[in-house]
């Protein structure tokens, strides 16, 4: 495949940690022509550059501590994954669930076990539907009220102020932001700071979230820090 084919060819996320679920289904999405990926959880799929992706299929009951129904939301309060459509895959399956799925803004519902060739048709009329729909925006942000962070030129803005992080910084609360209410270990924080070293003093994880927290100002209450478990930023 070429780069150019590569590039218009849709791109699809599975989030399920049954692995016969996703097996299936990548085998049979590779055939139609797709690329494919899968994870098992939600945080593991809010890790990833999401906005590269034209559809997400996640189930609802998922390891971990953000479900479909969260997972979907943070997509929607993006900008730039706002306009992916997600396709709930998933176990349950009496009516409230199903009304419960599609009013939540999922652009369809596919209840386990289901027959293949309709799964099929499901992803290519929703892909179809959202062909022609992109993000205005070129700017890959993550957004927490007033504060705002711009992956790509690596700013901070807070309440239309800008801020100065540094490098470390920076990476540091791309980090925590990206996976808004996870916690994350100093060992985590200190491989994604400093990756390919030795965390010889695991300290230096604590004075830059120090130091991060006195830049956020009021937003600095959102890094909380659980003993023995590691630090996360919180919606408060």
């Amino acid at each position: 495949m070429s780069n150019s084919e590569s590039k218009n060819t849709p791109s699809i996320l599975l989030v399920d940690n049954d692995r016969n679920i996703t097996s299936l289904l990548e085998g049979n999405l590779q055939s139609e022509g797709y690329r494919v990926m899968s994870v098992p959880t939600a945080e593991d799929a809010l890790m990833l550059p999401l906005e590269t992706f034209n559809l997400v299929i996640t189930e609802i009951r998922l390891p971990g501590e953000i479900d479909g129904f969260e997972l979907l939301d943070r997509m929607k309060e993006d900008r730039m994954t706002s306009h992916i459509p997600v396709v709930f895959c998933t176990v349950l399956d009496t009516e409230n669930d199903i009304i419960a799925g599609l009013n939540s803004g999922a652009d369809d519902y596919v209840i386990k076990p289901f027959s293949l060739r309709e799964f099929m048709a499901r992803v290519r009329s929703v892909l179809r539907r959202h062909r022609n729909f992109a993000p205005v925006a070129t700017a890959r942000t993550i957004e927490y009220r007033t504060l705002i962070l711009n992956v790509d030129s690596r700013g901070l803005i807070i309440d239309g102020d800008t801020i100065s992080l540094s490098p470390t910084e920076f990476t540091i609360l791309t980090c925590l932001m990206r996976s808004r209410n996870k916690l994350f270990t100093r060992e985590e924080i200190f491989a994604t700071a400093w990756p390919g070293e030795e965390m010889n003093n695991p300290r230096l994880v604590d004075v830059n979230i120090s130091r991060l927290r006195k830049k956020l100002g009021a937003y600095g209450q959102n890094i909380v820090n659980r003993s023995g478990l590691g630090y996360g930023f919180m919606d408060m």
